[in-house]
């Protein structure tokens, strides 16, 4: 989450793990100031005895609490909120979601609340409960533009993208603030495009050529536009488009190369004490990992469509504990690395169907495999690599919003990082226990069904459940590659870089795909 992702993917993920975080690690004090209440009325008071219970860490007590003040008033917004918090500072998700539903059937789906009830389904990743607010909420009638933005956003992810495109369409038909919300990039992300007259392309081209328009509302535009370009084949025109949008995002958001060179030779040189517990059997992560958009979310949804492992998308709870690990300075207290692989189990298994392997897509966690090993010995790691050229082109043509993604919107920038990756790889490979697996995107690729069945022997999910087969089929995708995960596995992006070679002359400097062995 974190927004990394393209305009329109505002799942605040980074709140859920702090909350949680916070819950296990320091002291349960999760709950939002705008909570905390006078005890002017009986409910009231009530609700301060729950928060003081939840404080002094007797949960059970505040939840029961809590379910008696829910079903007494079931319209109070303060009440649902601060349960639905309990339950998912619990790893209780879909129980958190379905709270945050009732106070909105409670108060007739009311925009403000339903929006609020949506918002927060969604960051539980209980997609399909948000679906369901969103949509009665617009069948009252009286659903503001934000609410129509926030209904596409939860089609898109759950692959429903013609319902995505109704959304924003009325959206952007009701005047949405273009410079506050970036609908257009999540609307161009909903279909391909094979008119050069659509309407989509001539909204993308205004906005951007609007030159008194905020730079990050025209760069936004620009990669929109870029896209249906693309779409349509013209990779000229694309180019100079994205050579534009890049340089407009580069100078609000610079990425210094510098600073990651520090940070890979600081990494290289850190030590973590391992967890003093012995290994879950029952649990068992792995971590799928690369250069971003080399088909970590492909890889992890291909194997979670056809196995018992639990696809938790790009979880982001291993880069929180390690930022506080590490800023704390607990690298070497195993106490605080056990407390941390406690809170990580909780986020991975949450409460639905439960099982053995969980899959955890995010890319950039090749920046803390040690931390994820000294938590987890028995974890692995499948290590996706993609031709070069292609893996440039893929970053220089999307958006992203966290400053993690900056070096994505210059070529320079983007050659520092992928040799930082290569050393850390190498650098992890030389010295952590834990399995590591390489894997070509173009192998994926060109033999998904067999690459697919080595990775499941490989982390040790060759077994299939029904149940979390299915439930992984409708999990969301809220990664940058929402629109590829739900199409069939294709070819067309394996060589992409050769469409653009000679207006993208930079690709050069990547070099042969063999290089990066």
């Amino acid at each position: 989450m974190l927004a990394d992702v393209v305009p329109g993917m505002e799942v605040s993920h980074g709140n859920l793990v702090e909350s949680l975080w916070l819950a296990m690690i320091k002291g349960a004090r999760t709950l939002d100031d705008s909570m905390q209440v006078t005890p002017r009325d009986s409910i009231a008071a009530r609700l301060a005895e729950a928060r003081a219970l939840y404080e002094s860490d007797r949960v059970e007590q505040a939840e029961a609490l809590l379910r008696g003040l829910a079903a007494a008033a079931p319209a109070r917004e303060d009440v649902a909120t601060m349960l639905a918090e309990v339950l998912r500072n619990q790893g209780r998700l879909g129980a958190a979601a379905e709270t945050m539903a009732r106070l909105a059937e409670a108060r007739h789906f009311e925009d403000g609340v339903a929006m609020r009830a949506a918002a927060f389904a969604r960051e539980c990743d209980r997609h399909a409960v948000a679906v369901r607010i969103c949509g009665a909420a617009l069948a009252r009638g009286a659903g503001s533009a934000e609410l129509l933005v926030l209904a596409g956003h939860v089609a898109r992810e759950s692959g429903e993208f013609a319902a995505a495109r109704r959304h924003y369409l009325a959206a952007l038909d009701a005047g949405i603030d273009l410079d506050r919300r970036r609908v257009l990039g999540a609307l161009v992300n909903t279909r391909r495009y094979t008119d050069p007259g659509d309407p989509d392309r001539l909204r993308c081209e205004q906005c951007f050529q609007d030159r008194t328009g905020l730079p990050q509302t025209r760069a936004s535009a620009g990669f929109a536009l870029a896209k249906v370009l693309n779409d349509l084949g013209d990779f000229a025109g694309a180019a100079g488009v994205l050579r534009e949008a890049n340089g407009l995002v580069r100078a609000l958001r610079p990425w210094a190369a510098d600073t990651w060179r520090r940070f890979v030779g600081a990494r290289q040189r850190e030590r973590v004490t391992a967890a003093p517990a012995p290994p879950d059997s029952g649990f068992a992560p792995v971590f799928i990992v690369g250069v971003p958009r080399s088909g970590t979310t492909l890889t992890a949804t291909r194997i979670a469509r056809t196995t018992a492992a639990r696809d938790r998308g790009e979880l982001r709870a291993l880069r929180f504990i390690a930022e506080r690990l590490r800023s704390g300075g607990h690298l070497g207290s195993a106490a605080v690395i056990a407390e941390a692989a406690a809170f990580y189990r909780t986020m991975a298994r949450q409460d639905d169907p439960p099982a053995r392997v969980y899959l955890d897509q995010d890319p950039l966690n090749f920046r803390w495999l040690d931390i994820a090993a000294a938590m987890f010995p028995q974890a692995k790691v499948v290590h996706l690599q993609r031709d070069p050229r292609d893996a440039a082109l893929s970053l220089w043509s999307q958006e992203f919003a966290h400053q993690d993604m900056a070096f994505s919107n210059d070529f320079d920038d983007i050659t520092a990082f992928m040799q930082g990756h290569a050393e850390l790889m190498a650098h992890w490979k030389a010295t952590l226990g834990i399995p590591i697996m390489d894997l070509d995107y173009e192998a994926l690729v060109a033999d998904p069904a067999g690459k697919v069945a080595e990775l499941a022997a490989f982390i040790g999910a060759s077994d299939v459940r029904t149940d979390i087969v299915r439930s992984n089929a409708d999990a969301p995708v809220t990664s940058a590659s929402v629109w590829q995960a739900r199409q069939p596995v294709y070819s067309t992006s394996v060589g992409r870089w050769r469409n653009y070679a000679q207006y993208v002359p930079e690709l050069a400097q990547f070099g042969n795909p063999q290089e990066r062995r």
